[in-house]
């Protein structure tokens, strides 16, 4: 069976389509997926999202979390944020906050924004209890300069991209490494030997849809089925069964997220 550990199922591009959807993953092995919120109506959406979707045939939780992307004059959201993942009503949703991190690549947010709503989302699920979902692209010095601060935050950082020195810096922080479609078309050496680099015991799958379709999608809305291309093509790069790639990712995932 398979996880898919980042995806956003509950935004309005798959609306009247989940039945179907949800079919096609669980024809594809996907006993779980994680719906990952981004602000602080997006995170309400997902909660509610899998609140309202308990009959399905596939097992669906929840994050609640600020992308850094929406963290100038964020204060209301993170407010916002914080309330969602105390509230009680939400308890068996919630699995994790985030997507959170720091994005110098569109610099929507300026940097000492960004800091400040990383580090209040570290320290939220510090205090509960909670795995992370970090987002960090062009900004690997500055994000780890920040978790050093934090030893006790745990997650995985989603869509990584980075390379062996990257796996060092995740690996010295005991992080998860999320891999995606982007592994099935990139032409970054650097990244596929990262892929092949990270321990089997950090490893998860995740497809980021609607976003990121892998080969032999590509050009297409992506879905949580897809997560069997992913799982093909790092079985192949990392020299692995299917089975036993799609073994142990599961088992990190139910690790890290608390899933059952």
């Amino acid at each position: 069976m398979l996880v898919d550990t980042h995806a956003h199922i509950h935004f309005a591009e798959y609306e009247g389509e989940l039945d179907g959807i949800i079919a096609n993953a669980k024809r594809n092995h996907v006993s779980k997926i994680i719906t990952v919120g981004t602000d602080d109506g997006d995170s309400r959406q997902a909660l509610d999202f899998c609140l309202n979707n308990q009959a399905q045939a596939i097992d669906i939780y929840a994050t609640a979390g600020l992308h850094p992307h929406e963290a100038d004059a964020a204060t209301d959201k993170l407010l916002t944020i914080k309330e969602l993942a105390i509230d009680v009503d939400y308890d068996k949703a919630l699995v994790a906050i985030g997507e959170c991190g720091l994005d110098y690549f569109k610099n929507y947010a300026d940097k000492k924004s960004q800091y400040r709503a990383l580090e209040f989302q570290i320290e939220l699920a510090i205090g509960l209890g909670l795995p992370l979902v970090f987002h960090v692209r062009d900004a690997w010095e500055d994000f780890f300069s920040i978790l050093k601060n934090y030893p006790s935050a745990r997650g995985v950082i989603h869509s990584f991209t980075g390379g062996p020195k990257q796996v060092e810096q995740a690996q010295e922080a005991g992080l998860y490494f999320g891999l995606n479609g982007i592994m099935t078309f990139t032409k970054q050496s650097d990244q596929l030997e990262a892929a092949k680099a990270i321990p089997k015991n950090k490893l998860l799958l995740e497809t980021d849809c609607p976003f990121l379709s892998p080969e032999p999608m590509r050009g297409k809305r992506n879905e949580p089925s897809n997560i069997k291309y992913i799982a093909e093509f790092m079985a192949k790069l990392r020299s692995e069964t299917i089975s036993e790639l799609s073994q142990y990712t599961s088992t990190n995932a139910k690790t890290l997220f608390g899933l059952k």
